[in-house]
């Protein structure tokens, strides 16, 4: 349906009325706030006609009435242009980031915490697929007999530990050669890249290689076997817990749930992984159980065209999108600066 002038002012009075108090919007309020000349018994109509297309409803009794997902859709399609953060914000961002660490799960975390605090709501950052991190070295301890710690350093600082069993004859200078012979050969591939090659050559390394280097090779299949989940960082919570929507059991058993359903939270933000820029998403519209009246500004991070990770802000579905889209948005280019510069 397209809109006439007469229904985008009414249906753009109700959605800032709205993001405002968070509560239903009655016919007067819309008159007074529009500017229209319009007589009740017209403002009734042409909301009643809003109501019709699926950009209102009327919640419970309340003569009020309160944007739909659809309304909010329209009004950020049709929104002037977003003003840039302000200065102070930026430095605030650029300089959290920069001081947070050297590890990457110390930068991660500390970036959803600046999401929360900037956005008033709660941040998400999920962290690079790692499999696609890469190889820095690898080091093997002997903790025990039959038993050696992998070391696995991978870049940004993350480090993987794991054990793994050996032959009790082995010795401290046999993990150490084999560690250097893991470098030499493997540094700088990515872990699916080095795994794929690992298992190839396993498979013929007692015919081509010395009994050391067939061990090397096991040992290092062990120790970059696939990586569970994607960590994913959340920060700011209470911010939810804080607004009037949430003020309802039901809303609040939903907001629960649905922030307790990991995988969902990780589908949300593996949808950005192909688009650039800050996106928005009504969690109403999307598709699964428990989904509520929230929004989702999300945009990737790394590189464009070579997406690494996702960060995201989640709130009301009346959040003021204005002041979080450039968050996100000026987030996500500064973490990609610190990556590409740092690791």
């Amino acid at each position: 349906m397209q809109l006439t002038p007469r229904q985008h002012t009414v249906l753009t009075t109700i959605v800032e009325a709205y993001i405002g108090t968070a509560r239903p919007v009655g016919s007067r309020a819309v008159a007074k706030a529009s500017g229209l000349c319009l007589s009740s018994a017209s403002m009734r109509n042409t909301m009643a006609e809003l109501a019709e297309a699926g950009y209102l409803e009327q919640p419970h009794t309340s003569a009020g009435r309160v944007p739909t997902p659809k309304a909010f859709a329209h009004y950020f399609r049709n929104a002037p242009a977003r003003a840039a953060l302000a200065d102070s914000e930026q430095r605030d961002i650029r300089d959290g980031l920069g001081s947070a660490g050297a590890e990457l799960s110390a930068v991660l975390r500390h970036c959803s915490r600046l999401l929360s605090a900037h956005a008033r709501q709660m941040g998400m950052v999920l962290a690079p697929e790692g499999n696609d991190v890469r190889w820095k070295s690898i080091d093997f301890v002997l903790v025990r007999p039959r038993t050696a710690m992998a070391v696995l350093v991978l870049e940004g600082g993350v480090i993987q530990n794991r054990l793994v069993d050996v032959d009790e004859a082995i010795t401290r200078d046999d993990l150490t050669a084999y560690g250097n012979y893991l470098n030499h050969h493997y540094a700088g591939q990515t872990l699916s890249q080095a795994r794929a090659r690992i298992l190839a050559e396993l498979g013929g390394a007692r015919r081509r290689l010395s009994r050391l280097y067939t061990r090397a090779l096991t040992l290092a299949r062990d120790a970059v076997a696939p990586l569970g989940e994607r960590d994913l960082f959340c920060d700011g919570a209470l911010h939810l817990l804080g607004q009037p929507e949430f003020s309802d059991a039901q809303a609040l058993r939903e907001l629960l749930r649905m922030l307790d359903d990991k995988k969902r939270l990780l589908e949300l933000l593996e949808r950005t992984m192909e688009a650039g820029g800050a996106r928005i998403r009504f969690a109403a519209a999307e598709p699964g159980p428990g989904a509520g009246d929230y929004g989702l500004v999300s945009a990737p991070y790394g590189g464009a065209g070579a997406a690494r990770g996702v960060i995201g802000v989640i709130g009301p579905l009346r959040m003021d999108y204005a002041k979080v889209v450039p968050v996100v948005d000026f987030t996500a280019r500064m973490l990609t600066e610190l990556l590409e510069t740092r690791y």
